[in-house]
């Protein structure tokens, strides 16, 4: 079989883009490679690629650079991998309407560099965000601190044009900000991790890049004094980009030597003036609240929250658990101390949060394979009170199988299998990998 496969797909994107895969280490899914890659160039061949897939009722892996393919459970089937890697080019940037339509391969730094020139920016900022592609950061819906100000991929999508397991190309939105009502086909696609369609071709929405951006470092006792001070800033009138609290472990990670407990870092964008003046509203809160300026360099701030958001990736996969939990923000140090109490001997845990949105990112390290399943049951326990969520980004592969990586989602989701059942009935993209094992 392999070898017929092998065939269709070379007639469509040519021998030179169909690969083993244990020759492609990137594409492999929890340690488990799929017989074939393949590397489709065209938007139609991404049609024909898929078509053949589901004549031949096989399972595809859709995926960018593989920067996520830790995302999600072991998939039932892995016939196939279809990288988009090759979909990398820039369409159309209309700098006057704030608008650009890239294909999925292109990568966040990529589409950065372009806009620079024009003052413009798409105001994504996860862990790897650089080498992260825009097909991949729909799939799942990955963000980082910006999100406090500039909302996610949700936020940020006009439209796509994406392909059905059946190979049938379907667009949903458009290149512009307003558009006609309907089925929200955009939104559907984000976080949905390949499941419904595979993206091929994005239109963005872009932000002006700021006048002046500072970031500031404030130093605490402890997280909960810090969560104090946050709540406290977020009742002002202080327009915060980012607001970050952050462990001793991250502080460490990223440089400093001497950390406090935990710390606040808080970005503002906008106006010189109108970043110092809240500049100053965020140091009479931040003081007032118990913290000390941390030195930030701050011509260096870009970098620094690079790191910030990088420390959030595993450097350890094979004993390393990555987990997003969500709670209401005033519960984000509870949510902490539940996951704390939950650990054993000998694991590490550094941990960020975002905030306003209410999402903590906890990285456990030296988490044995077979610990893990019992580990995370207790974590998932210790949220309950806070009602927490708790999704897995990243597991050792070895403890992958046995694990629910997405947790409850409650009512919805019989919904969500009948949404599954209309537009990839034989359940060939991604098997098995997302929510309720969809």
């Amino acid at each position: 079989m392999t070898d017929r496969l092998e065939a269709g797909l070379i007639a469509i994107v040519g021998a030179e883009h169909v690969r083993p895969g244990a020759s492609e280490p990137a594409y492999a899914v929890h340690g488990r490679v799929a017989p074939l890659v393949a590397f489709p160039g065209r938007v139609a061949e991404v049609s024909r690629v898929l078509a053949l897939a589901w004549d031949r009722r096989l399972g595809v892996v859709p995926a960018g650079q593989g920067n996520r393919l830790g995302w999600g459970g072991m998939p039932r089937r892995m016939d196939l991998v279809l990288a988009l890697a090759r979909l990398d080019r820039i369409l159309v940037h209309q700098p006057a309407d704030l608008t650009m339509s890239v294909e999925a391969g292109a990568t966040l730094g990529a589409v950065n560099r372009a806009l620079a020139p024009h003052g413009q920016l798409l105001p994504l900022d996860p862990a790897r965000a650089a080498r992260s592609t825009i097909g991949g950061l729909i799939a799942t819906a990955a963000a980082g601190p910006y999100r406090a100000r500039y909302g996610t991929m949700r936020d940020l999508l006009l439209g796509v044009t994406a392909v059905r397991a059946d190979g049938t190309v379907i667009r949903g939105g458009g290149r512009v900000v307003k558009n006609v009502t309907g089925y929200d086909i955009p939104k559907l696609l984000v976080g949905a991790l390949g499941t419904l369609a595979v993206v091929v071709e994005a239109h963005l929405r872009l932000h002006p890049a700021p006048a002046e951006e500072r970031s500031w470092l404030y130093g605490f006792p402890g997280p909960e004094a810090a969560l104090a001070a946050a709540m406290a800033l977020a009742d002002t009138p202080v327009a915060v980009s980012r607001l970050e609290l952050l462990d001793r472990s991250t502080l460490e990670t990223v440089g400093h030597a001497e950390p406090p407990d935990a710390a606040l870092a808080v970005t503002i964008g906008g106006v010189a003036a109108a970043v110092r003046a809240q500049g100053e509203r965020v140091a009479e809160v931040c003081v007032g609240g118990g913290g000390r300026v941390v030195t930030l360099n701050d011509r260096a701030h870009p970098e620094w929250w690079t790191a910030v958001s990088d420390s959030t990736w595993p450097t350890a996969p094979a004993t390393t658990l990555a987990l997003r939990i969500g709670t209401r923000p005033g519960d984000l140090v509870k949510a902490l101390r539940g996951l704390d109490a939950a650990l054993g001997d000998g694991v590490a845990r550094r941990a960020t949060a975002e905030v306003l949105n209410g999402v903590l990112h906890a990285v456990l390290e030296g988490v044995p394979a077979e610990a893990t399943a019992p580990l995370l049951e207790r974590i998932r326990r210790g949220l309950a009170p806070v009602e927490g969520t708790c999704v897995v980004e990243h597991a050792p592969a070895e403890a992958s199988g046995a694990l629910d990586f997405w947790g409850s989602v409650g009512p919805a989701l019989p919904a969500m299998r009948r949404l599954k059942a209309a537009l990839d009935e034989p359940g060939l993209l991604n098997p098995g990998r997302f929510v309720g094992g969809i």
